[in-house]
């Protein structure tokens, strides 16, 4: 007999700050996101760190997870700077909007670049790279993190995943503990999940405990020799795992994308956010392709805003690469501290 999840067992603690990001199922935007009260999961409040002691890999990390990081378009990374970009405040006056495009243009850009154990910073103003001194920079550091900034962990400052679409959702997860790197400075965001690194993530964001939860080995015979083993045998008592219905588990078998929308989904049931409102309509024109106990888990993913296809095809045999991965789960999590 199925496990039944106590409500809000699979929501992840140090969202209860407030993640402040909106899934938009229409299009597929993110709002609002608004991290600097995040809570890390070893700590009770925001740690406040003046500027001056962030290194400039630690301004990376809190920029990607920082409200800039709301869109694409807020924040441009290189191997050599970071671009932060403010577009005109629709509550400014007229008068105020003429003198902003005078100055910025459409949008106001500074540039960080690296500066001995720290950073320099530079404003566009009538299209030349003026220099900010130190109070300057001091008050652009002020309002981007309105005084406070997420105490962050060591490591993750990934170079191979700098300016890749799913930086940000990538830095979310590693300072939460969810997902890790290949090494210290790389992610490899296009590389593999396999069914057994999918399990693991899972269930560490799931909030559950090896030592409390765990009843007795999976049904899966091929986890002898598996560090997750018990992770495994939980998250298939809970029915997260259902998909995977075969004598053996596999799991060094990469995953794909139809198995992650599966099991993503199943979390989402499976915790006390309502969906008995959200349609499970599933729009994807390789739908026939799908095996079909996944076509209503990709449909209500899909009306939730969490995945998208291309070209209106979800890929559903293809693998799932650590950056999707990163983007569904991020946006997953964000669904709880939404509903609060």
């Amino acid at each position: 007999m199925k496990k039944t999840l106590i409500a809000g067992a699979l929501s992840i603690a140090c969202f209860t700050g407030g993640f402040g990001l909106q899934a938009n199922a229409q299009e597929h935007v993110r709002e609002n996101l608004d991290v600097a009260s995040i809570i890390h999961p070893k700590q009770e409040v925001a740690v406040v760190i003046p500027w001056q002691s962030l290194t400039y890999q630690d301004l990376y990390k809190q920029l990607l997870i920082s409200e800039l990081a709301i869109d694409h378009r807020g924040i441009v990374t290189t191997k050599n700077s970071i671009t932060a970009k403010w577009a005109i405040d629709s509550e400014m006056t007229p008068q105020e909007q003429k003198e902003f495009k005078e100055l910025y243009g459409n949008a106001m850009q500074v540039k960080f670049t690296p500066s001995g154990n720290s950073f320099k910073g530079e404003v566009l103003i009538k299209g030349k790279w003026i220099p900010l001194d130190k109070e300057e920079l001091n008050e652009f550091i002020k309002e981007i993190f309105r005084d406070e900034t997420i105490d962050l962990k060591p490591g993750g400052y990934f170079t191979d995943s700098i300016g890749h679409w799913a930086e940000s959702y990538i830095q979310v997860l590693y300072q939460f503990d969810i997902i890790n790197g290949t090494s210290a400075t790389t992610f490899n965001p296009n590389g593999k999940v396999t069914r057994g690194q999918l399990a693991s993530m899972i269930f560490r964001a799931s909030g559950l405990d090896v030592k409390e939860e765990y009843e007795g080995p999976a049904s899966y015979k091929d986890l002898e020799k598996f560090a997750g083993a018990k992770e495994v045998a939980i998250l298939e008592a809970y029915g997260l795992l259902d998909i995977f219905d075969g004598a053996n588990f596999e799991p060094n078998k990469p995953a794909t994308r139809e198995e992650m929308a599966f099991v993503t989904a199943r979390y989402i049931e499976g915790t006390d956010y309502d969906v008995s409102k959200v349609s499970k309509n599933n729009p994807f024109t390789d739908k026939g392709k799908m095996r079909q106990e996944t076509v209503e888990s990709i449909g209500l993913l899909k009306q939730l805003g969490i995945i998208d296809g291309v070209n209106g095809q979800f890929n559903p045999k293809g693998n799932l690469t650590r950056a999707e991965f990163s983007k569904i789960f991020t946006l997953t999590l964000a669904l709880f501290d939404d509903a609060e």
